[in-house]
Formats: structure tokens, C-alpha cells, sequence
């Protein structure tokens, strides 16, 4: 129940800070976070809370990950 209140205010921050290119090394691990939470089991249904990230901050990511280039300490 939580992550329906918690999730949309995260991806909120996130896209701000990301768009901004601000604490990128944070953003990028909280995403992770977020998504090693969701990608477990038991954790009850997560696709609803996934599309919700897509919908949110796919473009975002993207872009910033562009913007970023290979050299970046952040790409892997």
C-alpha cells in the first residue's frame, strides 16, 4: 500500500533531478533500488508499479544517459 502513495512522489523527484542533471549518482541509486525491490517475488504485484516508472521516466533516462556519453563513471 505504501508504494502507491511513495512511488509516484519518487518518480516526481527523480525525473526533476534527472532533467536537471542534478545528483545523477543518487538518482541512478534509487532507480536501481526501486527496481531490485520490484523485481523480487514477494513483494506482491508490481506491474502497475513498473508501467508507472516507463510512463514516468523511461524518456527521461534515456535522454540523460545520452547526454551523459560513453566516458561517463556512471555507464557500466
Amino acid at each position: 500500500d505504501c508504494r502507491e502513495i511513495l512511488l509516484p512522489s519518487m518518480t516526481d523527484q527523480l525525473k526533476y533531478h534527472l532533467e536537471r542533471q542534478e545528483d545523477l549518482e543518487a538518482c541512478c541509486q534509487l532507480l536501481s533500488n526501486i527496481l531490485e525491490v520490484l523485481y523480487k517475488k514477494d513483494v506482491g504485484p508490481t506491474q502497475r508499479h513498473i508501467q508507472i516508472i516507463m510512463e514516468k521516466l523511461l524518456r527521461t533516462v534515456n535522454r540523460t544517459v545520452i547526454s551523459m556519453g560513453r566516458d561517463s563513471e556512471l555507464i557500466v
